[in-house]
């Protein structure tokens, strides 16, 4: 049922109250909703819901879509990225309708008298056309899988697991033992690991290390132990317990974050373990023989330590490898003698890295169209600029 323009006028008067409200109704939303479905915690990542990143992300996503109601088309790319995120946590269709009953029911409880039968009305039809989008980009990456044994969780059997950068990363070598093929992949791509903690289920993804060999997936695991935040738990877990020939399961890989057809200049930027994402891209071109393409800069938080480090000394010269720290970090110079007009900048680390290097570019004037972006949390600034620019790969 498509919105009527009066409906339009509503959803479009109303948004304001929702950007303004946002992360108090996403609060009582997800309130609500795992206390009617606890089942549906296990699709979610328990330490952004614990620091408030995703409920604040959710608010953001209502805005910006309500914001482009008109042109949903423009949100596509970004469509894309989240599609697959939910592609490789098992979103299925019927779970859009619980979202929508629980979504309403707290714009219902914020804005009190403001909530209208006709403006709830208006956000119930918004919502459901939204959600119809979502249903038909992410029926489509299902369909990708092909078989039904691929559209689920899957055992994998550890057939390596190592410490490295000075022990603060696992890093770990997969191969599927359910007799299935292995699912091939971009580099750039990540994988979703499910474990098992205290009776509830724990999902994240993981950056593929390597480009696809057709025999074994892998990847890398930082280890996350600040006082001040929630531990990162999947990472702690298969860090603390899983050993070599233990299973453990695993949705296919999936992702928006790839290398660009056709393009002649390959800028890396890593920050700390943002390196993973980056590593299977540059291996990736190194098996195409497009090596002399590449140049890497890679930013860790202490000198000497990171993980990939003397592997990438390995494959680039000392001018297309610069390794910063804390003490010397990225510049705005040092980006402008790397880049020329065709250059495509690849960029994977933290928000706060992230934000700083793209401010650097465009203050370079470099095309935006010719940067993307892998952020290991929810970026509400990338969000916003995600939305905004169609052309730019950007994951959340």
């Amino acid at each position: 049922m498509p919105l009527s323009d009066k409906q339009k006028e509503i959803i479009k008067s109303t948004a304001p109250l929702l950007r303004e409200n946002g992360k108090e109704i996403t609060s009582i939303f997800y309130r609500d909703m795992f206390k009617a479905h606890p089942h549906l915690l296990n699709m979610f990542n328990q330490t952004n819901l614990k620091i408030g990143t995703q409920p604040l992300a959710l608010a953001n996503t209502i805005y910006l879509a309500a914001e482009n109601i008109d042109n949903l088309d423009a949100l596509m790319p970004w469509i894309r990225i989240v599609g697959h995120k939910h592609r490789a946590l098992m979103v299925q269709p019927h779970h859009y309708k619980t979202v929508g009953h629980f979504l309403l029911s707290a714009i219902t409880e914020v804005l009190g008298d403001k909530a209208t039968a006709e403006v709830l009305e208006a956000w119930s039809t918004a919502y459901g056309i939204i959600a119809s989008v979502f249903i038909k980009v992410e029926k489509q990456l299902y369909a990708d899988l092909g078989s039904d044994a691929q559209k689920d969780f899957i055992p994998l059997t550890i057939v390596k697991k190592e410490v490295i950068s000075n022990g603060s990363v696992t890093a770990l070598t997969m191969e599927r033992c359910d007799g299935e093929k292995m699912c091939p992949f971009l580099a750039g791509q990540y994988l979703t690991l499910r474990v098992q903690k205290d009776g509830q289920l724990h999902n994240r993804h993981y950056s593929l290390t390597e480009p696809f060999n057709g025999k074994t997936y892998s990847v890398a695991c930082k280890q996350e132990k600040d006082d001040d935040q929630p531990f990162g738990i999947v990472s702690n877990e298969i860090a603390d317990h899983f050993r070599e020939h233990d299973t453990i399961l695993a949705s296919l890989p999936a992702g928006e974050f790839v290398l660009v057809n056709g393009a002649k200049s390959h800028l890396f930027i890593a920050g700390g373990i943002g390196i993973t994402a980056l590593a299977a891209m540059i291996k990736d071109l190194k098996n195409q023989g497009r090596l002399d393409s590449v140049t890497l800069i890679y930013q860790v938080s202490k000198k000497g330590v990171g993980a990939f480090l003397e592997e990438m000394e390995s494959l680039l010269d000392k001018d297309h490898y610069i390794v910063l720290d804390k003490e010397n970090p990225v510049t705005k110079d040092l980006l402008k003698s790397k880049i020329t007009p065709d250059t495509h900048v690849y960029m994977c680390g933290s928000p706060t890295f992230l934000d700083k290097v793209r401010t650097y570019l465009l203050e370079c004037n470099h095309p935006e169209s010719q940067v993307h972006l892998e952020v290991f949390q929810p970026a509400l600034s990338i969000l916003k600029s995600a939305a905004k620019n169609e052309s730019k790969t950007q994951v959340l």
